[in-house]
C-alpha cells in the first residue's frame, strides 16, 4: 500500500512538473499565429502606429514619452533610453504575478519585457519583447526558492521545458499582457494620456 502511494505521488508530482493539461493546450491553441520569434529567438512584437493628423514628430515623441513617465517611472519599471532627437524610448518592465500555478506546490512567475518606440513625422514603431521569467516556488516547510529562465527557453518556446502547465500558461498570459501594452501605448500616442478633453491645446 506505501508503495503504491509513493508510486501515485512521483506520478502526480511528474505530471506537475513535465505535464500540459488540455486547458494549457486550449490557452496555446487560442493564440497560436499571433506570435512570432526575433532572430535572437525572443518573443516580440511590432506594430506601426499611423497618426497622420500630427505631423510633429515631436509632439508623437512627448506623448509616447508621457505614457513611459506613466507606467515606467516607478517601482521594477524603468525608462531606460529617452534620446529626442533620434526619437526613441526603451522602457524595461515588469508583468508582476503574471500567473500563479497552484498545485502540490505554488510556482509565481513575474515575466520581464522591454518596450521600444520609434517615432517619425506621422508615425511610430512600437516593438515589445518579452525576455525572461523570475520564478518563485513555494511548498512544504522548506524556504521559498528562486529562479530566473530566459522566455525562449521555456516552455512552449523550448517544447522540452519543465512545467508545462505553469509555464504554458504563464506564457498566454504574457501575450495577453503584451497586447494589452501594445493598444494602451497605441492609445497614449493617438488620444494622449488622460483624455482629449484634458490635454487639448486651448484651455
Amino acid at each position: 500500500m506505501k508503495k503504491i502511494a509513493i508510486l501515485l505521488m512521483l506520478t502526480l508530482v511528474t505530471s506537475v512538473t513535465y505535464g500540459q493539461n488540455k486547458k494549457t493546450k486550449k490557452m496555446l491553441a487560442e493564440i497560436e499565429g499571433q506570435w512570432s520569434l526575433d532572430d535572437n529567438g525572443n518573443f516580440s512584437y511590432t506594430r506601426i502606429v499611423e497618426v497622420p493628423e500630427i505631423k510633429s514628430k515631436d509632439e508623437i515623441y512627448n506623448r509616447a514619452l508621457n505614457y513611459f513617465v506613466y507606467n515606467y517611472g516607478n517601482g521594477k519599471s524603468v525608462i531606460q533610453t529617452q534620446d529626442k532627437e533620434l526619437g526613441r524610448i526603451i522602457g524595461k518592465g515588469l508583468y508582476k504575478d503574471v500567473h500563479i500555478g497552484i498545485s502540490l506546490i505554488t510556482t509565481y512567475v513575474d515575466c520581464w519585457h522591454i518596450v521600444r518606440v520609434d517615432v517619425k513625422d506621422g508615425r511610430a514603431r512600437i516593438i515589445l519583447t518579452l525576455t525572461e521569467y523570475d520564478k518563485k516556488i513555494v511548498g512544504g516547510d522548506t524556504p521559498p526558492s528562486y529562479s530566473s529562465l530566459k522566455v525562449k527557453q521555456s516552455f512552449p518556446i523550448n517544447p522540452k521545458g519543465n512545467q508545462k502547465t505553469v509555464m504554458g500558461k504563464a506564457f498566454y498570459k504574457s501575450h495577453l499582457s503584451a497586447i494589452a501594452t501594445l493598444d494602451a501605448l497605441e492609445k497614449s500616442i493617438k488620444e494622449g494620456n488622460t483624455s482629449k478633453e484634458l490635454e487639448k491645446d486651448k484651455w
